[in-house]
């Protein structure tokens, strides 16, 4: 499992989680849908909530991380949730 402590996989692995986890979410509420109609304003606070949510999974990842051991991977997922923090802090306007 050493071979994997890297910050850098775990900053990779940290930015492409909450992507796929808002994806599938955005699929199973047919957001993509809403968004070609020209909805973007009325689901602006939709898609802002949907990045926050998106950050759990990280929290959870980095919480079995840290209790696996495995800092410096910890510490890249760590770092990887700021940008989608501050993302969905903006929408949430």
């Amino acid at each position: 499992m050493r071979k994997w402590d890297n910050f850098w996989l775990g900053l990779l692995f940290g930015l492409l989680l909450p992507a796929a986890f808002c994806y599938v979410y955005a699929r199973t509420i047919s957001l993509d849908q809403m968004l070609a109609q020209g909805m973007y304003e009325l689901l602006k606070p939709i898609i802002g909530r949907t990045l926050m949510l998106g950050t759990f999974a990280n929290m959870g990842v980095m919480f079995i991380l840290y209790q696996m051991n495995v800092w410096q991977f910890a510490k890249g997922v760590l770092i990887a949730i700021v940008p989608y923090l501050a993302a969905g802090i903006i929408l949430l306007d």
